[in-house]
């Protein structure tokens, strides 16, 4: 499967895609539909850390602490989001910023638009990457509500392979635990 080129999406795209595009901070709920969900999650899968993280506010001490976190995941090779959620054993406070990045891209859970959904699957995976690989919980969520979030997450089509290995062994991994 080829790369997504978003370069190239960008040049290919109609004036009024890009126009909603351009205004991020307007609601513009028909801005993306539904097919466009895959080329949605493959961007953002390989989205530098960096880029999105740095965004945060924060105050001076967490952005020093950031900064030199991503540095070193960096040095480590983890560079994107998929670098982080497949990496054996990724480092915590990048999960904790990114969980918490995802949460406030994901917005209130009734009716989100394609790229709130997009976001509220990553922002389940940075709860549950450190819940499954380290046994270490990032959120006061119970199993029970991260179990329900896990069944939406693996019944999306638009999952790519990987992240539904990842969705499914999360939800296996949950259900084989004792209750909360």
């Amino acid at each position: 499967m080829a790369n997504f080129d978003s370069l190239r999406a960008v040049f290919k795209s109609r004036a009024e895609q890009l126009s909603k595009v351009m205004n991020l901070d307007e609601t513009t709920p028909d801005a993306w539909a539904e097919e466009d969900l895959p080329a949605m999650l493959r961007h953002q899968m390989s989205a530098p850390l960096e880029f999105d993280l740095s965004s945060m506010e924060l105050n001076q001490s967490e952005e020093a602490t950031r900064d030199k976190t991503l540095s070193a995941a960096a040095a480590s090779r983890i560079r994107s989001f998929q670098d982080l959620f497949e990496h054996p054993a990724p480092p915590l406070a990048l999960l904790n910023w990114a969980k918490d990045f995802f949460k406030q891209q994901a917005g209130a859970s009734a009716q989100r638009r394609p790229e709130q959904e997009v976001a509220y699957l990553l922002y389940l995976l940075c709860i549950l990457i450190p819940r499954v690989r380290l046994g270490t919980r990032i959120t006061t969520l119970t199993d029970a509500d991260l179990l329900k979030g896990m069944k939406w997450a693996a019944s999306r089509k638009w999952l790519d392979a990987k992240t539904k290995e990842m969705c499914v062994l999360a939800q296996k991994t949950l259900q084989a635990r004792a209750p909360d």
